[in-house]
């Protein structure tokens, strides 16, 4: 049984492919989601720091676009696919003296879904070349929900908004080696920062302890604020993202040639980044943390109180045992000594044990914690709703919020 049937023409193909080429560089498996009113692909990447969303509008995007489903599926469809493969479905077969006259560019591509009770689950495409040739490609695929990240706009209170071409300027200034990426405000100078450096250090030369940069690059690129068509943000709020993660989106965003919305609040927390074009909307959920210098001194020190604490409870005792008198001392010498006794030696209790720590059961490990990067925060990144959850059964959906306000 067919549960969809869509055809896409040769710019579509072109789309497509690029769509996927950007998921390709997050995660090898991409989740597809079928509805009456549109198609979306979905992905998120190995560590959970990076979800990704491309929404294709029906009417809009394809050429033909029919949503059957079946007794299981009524309302919308899901399945996974391995992304090399469909790269190389919907690539543009171009190349060689035939491609300047177009011979062999795509004319369209006709995918069905087939699903059933006594059917093979298949995706099958046939790519129809302008020179008559007649390609048909057929996939296998594993029914999946796909998992969602909802992030409510509202929550977050910075946001700024740039051309897609402006800010794919920014990466001709990118060095080699960088990971990370500082985004921060100055309202003096009215400027957006964006510093890029990389923590990467390497042991070398006569002392095995003294660690160096490993790329010692700290590039700072200062944007004026009326490049941009909507800058609200905090003055002198550091968030950090990464370069790898924010290359590849920039990559994209420059295809659509649209403007691109960023949403976050406070480092940390998610940051949603959003652009879009004719019958697409591509949206991406990234992970933050804050100032290098602040996460470092958060780890250095993480129990001030207990230290602070023994210390106090060492200087009395001393002060206790300086308070007995010089005759108590020498009555106590000149007294006879009683025979010395034999005492069972107690093993000193440490404040820590060292040992290695009990791995989870399978059962209590947490396979959805997206965006789990700092450990003292595990919590602020349940789901909001975890019960709800649960009832979907077939519908994995996280939500965060773009806060670190508690939920009511």
């Amino acid at each position: 049984m067919a549960v969809l049937n869509f055809t896409l023409s040769e710019e579509g193909v072109a789309v497509f492919h690029d769509a996927l080429s950007c998921m390709f560089k997050f995660s090898d498996d991409v989740c597809l989601e079928a509805r009456k009113d549109k198609l979306t692909l979905t992905t998120l990447n190995i560590s959970k720091s990076a979800y990704i969303c491309f929404s294709f509008s029906a009417p809009r995007f394809f050429s033909r676009y029919q949503f059957e489903g079946n007794a299981q599926y009524r309302e919308r469809f899901f399945c996974q696919l391995y992304n090399k493969s469909l790269l190389s479905v919907f690539r543009t077969r171009q190349g060689g003296d035939q491609a300047r006259d177009g011979s062999v560019t795509i004319e369209r591509c006709d995918v069905t879904i087939n699903d059933g009770p006594s059917k093979k689950s298949r995706l099958v495409a046939k790519i129809a070349c302008r020179n008559g040739i007649t390609a048909s490609h057929s996939l296998s695929f594993e029914i999946k929900a796909p998992t969602h990240a909802k992030f409510d706009n509202t929550e977050a209170q910075n946001r700024w908004t740039i051309s897609s071409r402006t800010l794919r300027q920014l990466m001709d200034h990118f060095g080699p080696g960088i990971e990370l990426l500082d985004i921060n405000t100055d309202d003096e100078t009215r400027v957006v920062n964006f510093t890029c450096f990389t923590e990467k250090v390497q042991k070398r030369g006569a002392n095995a302890n003294e660690a160096v940069l490993k790329k010692p690059l700290h590039t700072n690129i200062a944007v004026e604020m009326d490049e941009f068509d909507d800058v609200q943000v905090k003055d002198k709020l550091h968030i950090i993202i990464s370069v790898k993660d924010f290359r590849a989106i920039l990559q994209h965003a420059q295809i659509t040639s649209g403007e691109l919305a960023t949403w976050y609040s406070n480092p940390g927390r998610p940051m949603k980044l959003s652009y879009g074009g004719d019958g697409i909307l591509c949206e991406f959920v990234l992970m933050t943390v804050g100032e290098k210098d602040a996460m470092s001194q958060k780890h250095k020190n993480p129990r001030p109180n207990a230290a602070k604490a023994a210390r106090s409870e060492l200087d009395s005792v001393s002060h206790r045992d300086s308070s007995v008198t010089n005759e108590t001392r020498q009555a106590q010498a000149s007294a006879p000594k009683p025979p010395q006794q034999k005492t069972q030696i107690r093993p000193r209790q440490p404040q820590f044990e060292i040992r290695p720590q009990p791995m989870p059961s399978p059962a209590s490990i947490r396979s959805d914690a997206l965006f789990v990067g700092q450990a003292d925060d595990d919590q602020l990144w349940e789901p909001v709703n975890p019960g709800e959850d649960e009832d979907e059964g077939d519908n994995a959906r996280l939500e965060w919020r773009a806060t670190d306000e508690p939920v009511m």
